[in-house]
């Protein structure tokens, strides 16, 4: 498949201005003029400007957004390689969007290449989770999220996708697991769902006991998906769904670090 087909690169405005040799984007293979080698890569970025599972979601620019930051952080001391793959670009309509994110995730897993995405509307982690079907292995999925996200057909994608990962044929979900659901902002019944499943899920103020004891479910996930919603109000202002309360910034990056010690 060319990958070029199906992401635009990434704008130079984001880049250009970033002169400092150990900046971290000194180090990405970017789609630039031309798309980065992804194979013996460690890592692919790529972001999705899709918005369509989420009434008034802001987050189309979300992945030149978070860029602007990312590459002027200072590079690691590892001696991995990542790539920038661009941004995809959506589909006809939002199962085509899936469809698109499934097969890229797909060759980059079958490639031992961790897809890292950026932007979206939170339901697209579904295409993420299809692509492992062909992969011949069961996953263990880790959805950190103030809202569960097991409404019925009628309600938004973003509002149901883990009700779709659930129920989807061929089943291959090995383990699930909610981190930082907020109780006064979902149905007692998801959490009983979950249970009656055997499923974990922790509410914010179990979590907040003892952080460190998160650690094993996070570095055992296959896949994890993050919603900056699950992040009070105050640490990112810019998300119009944030609550009053959820995790500090700092326990955010406290959760990430833990699955960047993730040997999966």
């Amino acid at each position: 498949m060319d990958l070029t087909l199906f992401f635009s690169p990434i704008d130079e405005a984001i880049y250009e201005n970033i002169h400092s040799p150990s900046a971290l984007v000194k180090s990405i293979h970017l789609f630039g003029e031309k798309m980065p080698e992804f194979r013996g890569a460690q890592m692919a970025i790529f972001g999705v400007q899709e918005t369509r599972g989420a009434a008034g979601s802001q987050t189309v620019n979300a992945a030149s957004e978070v860029r602007k930051k990312l590459y002027r952080l200072k590079r690691g001391t590892g001696t991995y390689k990542i790539v920038d793959l661009g941004n995809l670009k959506p589909g006809i309509d939002l199962q085509e969007t899936y469809v698109r994110i499934s097969e890229v995730c797909r060759m980059l897993l079958e490639e031992n290449v961790l897809p890292v995405i950026i932007g979206g509307s939170h339901d697209l982690d579904y295409g993420q989770y299809l692509a492992y079907e062909t992969l011949d292995k069961l996953v263990s999925l880790l959805n950190v999220d103030a809202f569960i996200d097991l409404e019925d057909k009628s309600a938004s994608a973003n509002q149901q996708h883990i009700h779709q990962i659930l129920l989807h044929e061929p089943n291959y979900l090995f383990s699930y697991t909610h981190l930082a659901y907020q109780s006064y902002l979902i149905d007692p019944l998801s959490v009983n769902i979950l249970e009656k499943l055997s499923f974990e899920a922790f509410r914010i103020g179990q979590m907040r006991t003892n952080l460190a004891e998160m650690e094993p479910a996070i570095r055992n996930a296959d896949m994890l998906t993050f919603d900056i919603t699950a992040v009070k109000s105050a640490d990112a202002p810019a998300n119009t769904n944030a609550q009053p309360f959820g995790l500090t910034g700092e326990e955010a990056c406290q959760l990430c670090w833990y699955a960047g010690q993730n040997e999966k």
